[in-house]
């Protein structure tokens, strides 16, 4: 049964197991001026510990408080188990708006890790795919280091999200090239890591260095008929390509579908040439 009272900022302590460490200090400050002018507007969330209050929700309204000079503040009393402690302290945590995506990747595995599934917890953060849980807790795999550069904003949630897809010794390797402008397109960063880890098969590497006789003669014909393609699109003249459409069976729809053979093919040239690049750091 919880209730609500006022009690002495001195029989409030911290959680000690709380996931969120880091406190904006200029936020804080802003805060307790608020505090100060207006009071503390929404109590927070104890429970009673060997004769103090613990907190499970507020400490951010706590920390504030003492920095106004408050000697007592409001707080709603509730008795709860350090299990039940722990995971509302989780929850809190993820629906803040200013958790960067590390500190939710964190939050989201501690709850993983009390035995909550994907599912449920998709369905408690409203999210209707459950892979979205799952992407969030892949940037673990990412060392201290990187994971302070997408704390701080240097790193975007997607460059992060591809680092974190290979191995921690490569993962400088990718950085490197992000932050040096290499790899600012997304689509050539997604392609750089799959040859990275296409790399680690050396087999799937074998079969693409390997070329038959045939082969070498369909690569031929495939870069002469891109050079003959890339000659009459720029050569020919608006008048010339409108007459050929009227004359001719040039349509929309075989327009269409030449370019999405070619999209094809662009992305089958990124990744041959994002392999080759990631064999020449690897």
């Amino acid at each position: 049964m919880s209730s609500t009272t006022r009690l002495h900022i001195k029989d409030i302590f911290p959680n000690p197991n709380q996931p969120r460490k880091d406190f904006d200090p200029v936020k804080l400050e802003e805060l307790s001026l608020s505090i100060k002018e207006y009071g503390v507007r929404q109590p927070i969330l104890v429970t009673p510990r060997d004769g103090r209050y613990m907190i499970v929700a507020g400490e951010r309204r706590y920390r504030a408080s003492l920095l106004a000079g408050l000697v007592e503040m409001p707080a709603v009393i509730d008795e709860m188990t350090d299990a039940l402690v722990e995971e509302l302290a989780l929850l809190e945590n993820i629906q803040r708006q200013d958790l960067n995506v590390i500190e939710i990747a964190l939050a989201y595995k501690g709850l993983m890790d009390r035995g909550w599934t994907t599912e449920k917890l998709a369905q408690k953060m409203g999210f209707k795919q459950a892979w979205r849980i799952d992407e969030k807790i892949c940037l673990l795999n990412l060392t201290e280091d990187n994971r302070r550069l997408v704390g701080d904003g240097t790193l975007s949630n997607a460059q992060a999200q591809e680092m974190a897809r290979v191995n921690p010794d490569k993962q400088d390797t990718v950085k490197r090239k992000i932050l040096s402008g290499e790899l600012s397109i997304y689509n050539k960063l997604r392609a750089f890591v799959d040859g990275l880890l296409l790399l680690e098969n050396q087999e799937s590497i074998f079969v693409l260095q390997t070329v038959t006789e045939e082969e070498r003669q369909s690569i031929d014909r495939v870069k002469m008929l891109l050079n003959t393609v890339e000659r009459l699109v720029s050569e020919a003249s608006p008048s010339v390509l409108k007459k050929a459409a009227y004359h001719s069976s040039i349509t929309p729809e075989r327009i269409d579908l030449i370019i999405n053979h070619l999209m094809k093919l662009r992305k089958i040239a990124l990744s041959g040439e994002a392999i080759k690049a990631a064999a020449s750091v690897a």
